[in-house]
C-alpha cells in the first residue's frame, strides 16, 4: 500500500520498494526512523494524506499489542462460529452456551487507545487550526490532526515540523508520548493499561469505592500497585534526567529539555531539534533514558534489587492500621 501511495516521488522502482518497505517497517515497529531528512514534513510528502493514514494504521496496529490483536481475532472467530451454528441449528454441532467475551485487558487496551486517539485528534485540531493547520483543506486538517495524535504514541514519524507547534500542542504531545503504546507491543511509554488503570482508580477513589471492576472482572490490588509504581518511577526518572540536562545544558530551555527526555523515555524519536546541540554527558543521559524507558524502570530496579535481596516466604499476618492521607 505504501508503495503505491508514494507515487513517483521516488523515481526508480527499486527505490520505491525500498522506501515503502523501510517506512512500513518503521511505522509498524514504532521505530521513528525515516530516510527523509525532515520525515514526512518535507514539502513533497506533507500533503500526501492517504499515505499518512496508511502509516497511522500501521503505527496503531504495531502499538496496540500482539496479545490484543490475537485476542480479537479469536473473539471474532468464536463469535462467527456461535452465530453460524445458531443459524443452521444443526444438532450434531455443539453450540456454545454463551457468546465469547473479550478479556478485561483487551477491553481496557481498546478503550484507552480509542479515547487517546479521539481526544488527541480533537485537541490537536483545536490547538493548531489557526496556526500550523491554517490553509489546509478540511481533509488535510483532519488527517494531519489524526496523525499528530497517533505519532506521539512512540512512533516518531511526523508530518509537521515539531518545533513549529504551539506550546499547548507540545504539552499535549508530551502527555501522549509519556503514555505511549500498549503492553506486548512494539511501542514504549508507561503503556495504555497503566494509564487506564490509574485513571479508573482515581475515579473510584472519588466515588468512594474500594475495588475496581472491568468487564465483570475484579482487578487485583497487585495490578493497581504495579501501575502506580510505574507511573511514579517514570516521573522520577524523567525529572532526574531533565534536572541533569538543565545543569549540563544551561543555554537550553526547560520545555525543550523536558520534551527531549520524555521522548527518550518513551522511545518516541520526536525532537525539537536540540539533540545535535547536546554535550557528550547529555547524550549519554538520553541514551540511558531510552534504555530505562524501554525496559521499564520498575523491571530494571526489580531485577537489580531482587538479585541481592531475594524474596523470602513470610507467612506471618500483621494487623492493619490506616494511614491518614490528605
Amino acid at each position: 500500500m505504501v508503495y503505491w501511495l508514494i507515487g513517483t516521488e521516488v523515481q526508480t522502482d527499486d527505490g520505491r520498494w525500498f522506501f515503502a518497505v523501510f517506512h512500513a517497517v518503521s511505522a509498524f515497529c514504532n521505530a521513528g526512523f525515516s530516510t527523509l531528512p525532515d520525515s514526512f514534513a518535507a514539502e513533497q510528502y506533507r500533503h500526501m494524506y492517504s499515505l499518512h493514514l496508511v502509516l497511522a494504521v500501521l503505527i496503531i496496529l504495531g502499538g496496540i499489542g500482539f496479545n490484543t490483536i490475537i485476542g480479537y481475532i479469536r473473539f471474532v472467530g468464536q463469535a462467527v462460529r456461535y452465530y453460524f451454528l445458531r443459524l443452521i441449528n444443526r444438532a450434531e454441532h455443539a453450540i456454545p452456551a454463551a457468546l465469547p467475551v473479550l478479556s478485561a485487558n483487551n477491553k481496557l487496551v481498546i478503550r484507552s487507545t480509542g479515547l487517546l486517539l479521539v481526544a488527541g485528534t480533537v485537541a490537536f485540531w483545536l490547538l493548531e487550526r489557526d496556526k500550523i493547520l491554517e490553509g489546509y483543506s478540511f481533509w488535510g486538517q483532519a488527517a494531519t490532526s489524526f496523525f499528530g495524535a497517533v505519532t506521539p504514541r512512540t512512533a516518531g514519524l511526523s508530518t509537521v515540523t515539531t518545533a513549529e507547534l504551539a506550546t499547548p500542542t507540545l504539552i499535549l504531545t508530551m502527555v501522549l508520548m509519556w503514555i505511549g503504546a500498549s503492553p506486548g507491543s512494539t511501542g514504549g511509554g508507561i503503556k495504555t493499561t497503566t494509564f487506564g488503570l490509574t485513571a479508573v482508580n482515581i475515579w473510584q477513589q472519588v466515588l468512594g469505592r474500594k475495588r475496581i471492576v472491568l468487564g465483570w472482572k475484579r482487578v487485583p490490588e497487585s495490578a493497581l500497585n504495579r501501575a502506580l509504581a510505574i507511573v511514579m518511577l517514570s516521573v522520577l526518572w524523567i525529572g532526574m534526567a531533565s534536572f541533569c540536562l538543565t545543569i549540563w545544558e544551561p543555554d537550553l530551555s526547560l520545555p525543550d529539555i523536558t520534551f527531549e527526555c520524555i521522548s527518550a523515555y518513551s522511545t518516541v524519536g520526536l525532537s525539537l531539534g536540540i539533540t545535535e546541540e547536546l554535550s557528550t554527558a547529555s547524550k549519554l543521559m538520553i541514551s540511558a533514558t531510552m534504555f530505562v524507558g524501554r525496559v521499564s524502570f520498575l523491571t530494571l530496579l526489580s531485577g537489580i534489587v531482587r538479585h541481592f535481596t531475594p524474596e523470602q516466604h513470610d507467612p506471618a499476618q500483621f494487623p492493619k492500621e490506616d494511614i491518614f492521607i490528605n
